[in-house]
């Protein structure tokens, strides 16, 4: 004993030699608490204790057989210590940390026995103590330590201590009425105003979690069951009309005296005198729950479903008018996630897909998936024809798509329309932004919540408007709401398209598309080239050929205005864009500045082009039997046939530093 005391010594802690009569957990020396014992004290009589004040640790000490079950879920993971009866059965009950509060603290139930309590204060009998155990019915037991960590700080573990003691209330009252719950959720969110939303959906799934059969089988399905009635509660909290329930219809409910839940949620909360004005309020203190400065440097890589264009969660648009092919386009990314393949070019992530293709029938999607070469590929979930809408099931519905699937990456909605009530006493008297937006706000939370990426199909209205995002049909809801706009527009009775998009997280693109007529591949759209690119190498072309032209014409240097006449420029636009175009090129060493200010001219000689204005030999040092120096100081591997400030001139083209002093 006196080796093991002074074990407890090296580790900074006290130990106090106590009695082995009564229950072995007593000391007849006076002053105990606050004397600081040597090994010498202890023989082989005594067992040990640590002065929890002086070993400056807190006990938690759980007593009730539900507090035993429920610490793991409450307490971090420190040090443990357990009681092992005389047939050699054993139970972990006392969890030991760091620091000190300010007394011990007893929780107890209804009936008046203990739920458990944290020690500050008193002394921990520890291992290889043997006392009295009120766990095995007052057995002589011995005391052992659970396992090897070390003893950690826990700063909030009287918070801890009362979550732990309000579940194990819980798991005993609650049972299989779902409506416990929902007026738990009020509750919680009325009384605990310091808990986030997510603390509270923890707290709940682990009192629920814990309320089983007689087979030891969880009765709910928290996800399933639980959960949407939870966020119900919390969309509907701020509104006038409804009402939300306290605890005494909580107490009520659950079979418990109205005083004794007060003083429950007084535990984990603040209960204010019921029907005051700060009953549904919440206070928000911005500048103590703003975003820390860590929050702002901690490292976040924004991912992607489809490289820089469709990011991996959020909610997104694809718009297009009738019979444009968005369904092709959307059926073929869904089987590219599925499977992990291209699309548009792109290697997608891979994982489940659930795809909505609620205006076709088994037969027109049998053949269309053939029509695209797809049909030994792996398939995403396919339902057809009708759904539930949103307010009759639809989310809850996807929730339980989402917990069937292994890897849930994309929902396709095809279409929106399919899914949007027709009217309800919620959107009635709403205008059209407002109830587009209200709908919409449902699947972009479910995105948020399910971490997922949910694109649905919508059309465009047949007004000719001037802003072409503004021609989606219905109000700007759309627009307000969606991470992301993506629009197919193709041309009429022709097998070329352009798909664009922009938003929030994503650099806007255009894409050009073609129409895939090949029998031996997939029947739909193929990537074809950047528009934006296109259209400006051919802008550098077209000026390039002009001042060729001009060149040849004894021109070699030329004003905007000369190129506009020659490409036959009218509009400003047009002009706008060449202008932009010239300076570009300048800026990039593709065209040369002139000797007089605002004048351009080609950057080698003119016999270098050819009509079109496609380079046809590079005269610079590095081209033909030239290599390009790594660095301003090496020299070339030939002696230069140019002039020093033609090198010099060559080397900044590039951004590097001038060969020859000036």
């Amino acid at each position: 004993m006196r080796e093991v005391a002074q074990q407890y010594i090296n580790q900074g802690l006290q130990p106090i030699p106590l009695s082995k009569d009564g229950d072995g957990k007593g000391t007849n020396i006076k002053g105990w608490d606050t004397t600081a014992f040597t090994a010498g004290h202890f023989n082989e009589d005594n067992n040990i204790g640590l002065n929890n004040k002086l070993s400056n640790i807190i006990d938690g000490d759980n007593d009730s057989a539900y507090a035993i079950e429920l610490a793991p879920k409450f307490y971090p993971h420190t040090k443990m210590l357990g009681t092992r009866s005389k047939d050699g059965k054993e139970v972990v009950s006392h969890y030991i940390f760091e620091g000190q509060i300010e007394s011990n603290e007893v929780r107890c139930y209804p009936d008046g026995t203990t739920i458990a309590e944290l020690r500050p204060h008193g002394n921990t009998v520890v291992a290889p103590s043997v006392a009295k155990s009120k766990l095995f019915n007052n057995q002589w037991c011995e005391r052992y330590w659970a396992n090897t960590a070390p003893i950690i700080k826990s700063d909030n573990i009287l918070q801890q201590f009362n979550k732990l003691c309000v579940a194990s209330v819980l798991k005993g009252v609650i049972d299989s009425n779902n409506m416990e719950f929902v007026k738990l959720a009020a509750c919680l969110k009325r009384y605990c105003k310091d808990w986030t939303f997510d603390e509270r959906v923890a707290f709940m799934e682990i009192v629920s979690d814990s309320i089983k059969n007689n087979k030891g089988q969880s009765i709910f399905n928290f996800r399933k069951d639980i959960f949407p009635k939870i966020k119900s509660v919390e969309k509907n909290w701020d509104r006038e009309s409804s009402k939300q329930a306290g605890y005494n219809s909580f107490a009520k409910q659950v079979g418990l005296e109205p005083e004794y839940a007060k003083e429950m949620f007084e535990w984990i909360g603040e209960v204010p005198k019921e029907g005051s004005s700060n009953d549904r309020k919440t206070i928000v203190d911005f500048k103590a729950m703003a975003m820390s400065a860590e929050a702002f440097l901690r490292k976040v890589v924004r991912t992607y479903l489809v490289p820089q264009m469709i990011c991996d969660i959020g909610l997104y648009i694809i718009a297009g008018r009738p019979k444009q092919g968005k369904s092709y386009l959307m059926r073929h990314l869904s089987f590219a996630v599925q499977n992990g393949l291209s699309w548009l070019g792109h290697q997608v992530m891979q994982g489940d897909v659930l795809l909505l293709a609620l205006e076709d029938n088994e037969d027109s999607m049998n053949l269309n998936i053939k029509d695209m070469q797809m049909q030994n590929l792996k398939k995403p979930t396919t339902f057809v024809e009708q759904c539930p809408t949103l307010e009759r099931g639809f989310v809850e519905s996807v929730r339980l798509w989402h917990e069937q699937m292994d890897n849930p990456k994309l929902i396709v909605i095809d279409t929106f329309q399919k899914i949007k009530p027709m009217g309800s006493q919620k959107t009635n008297k709403a205008n059209a932004y407002e109830v587009d937006y209200y709908y919409l706000s449902q699947l972009h939370e479910l995105a948020k919540e399910l971490k997922v990426c949910i694109i649905y199909v919508h059309h465009l209205s047949q007004a000719d408007k001037s802003h072409s995002w503004d021609k989606i049909m219905g109000s700007t809801g759309h627009q307000g709401v969606t991470d992301a706009m993506y629009m197919l527009e193709r041309e009429e009775a022709g097998y070329k398209a352009t798909f664009k998009g922009v938003g929030r997280n994503i650099a806007g693109f255009e894409i050009d598309m073609e129409w895939n007529t090949n029998t031996k591949e997939p029947f739909t759209f193929q990537y074809a080239g950047d528009t934006y690119q296109k259209q400006t190498a051919k802008h550098k072309k077209d000026i390039q050929m002009a001042m060729v032209q001009l060149a040849n014409d004894g021109v070699p240097e030329v004003k905007p205005i000369e190129v506009y006449k020659v490409l036959n420029l009218i509009s400003n636009k047009e002009k706008g864009a060449c202008y932009k175009n010239m300076q570009r090129m300048k800026e990039k060493a593709e065209l040369k500045g002139g000797s007089k200010h605002g004048t351009y001219k080609l950057r080698y000689g003119v016999e270098c082009y050819d009509k079109y204005g496609e380079i046809i030999s590079s005269p610079e040092p590095w081209g033909d039997g030239w290599k390009m120096p790594a660095s301003g100081n090496k020299k070339p591997e030939k002696q230069s046939l140019f002039s020093k400030e033609e090198i010099n001139e060559l080397y900044e083209s590039v951004d590097m530093k001038p060969r020859y002093k000036k």
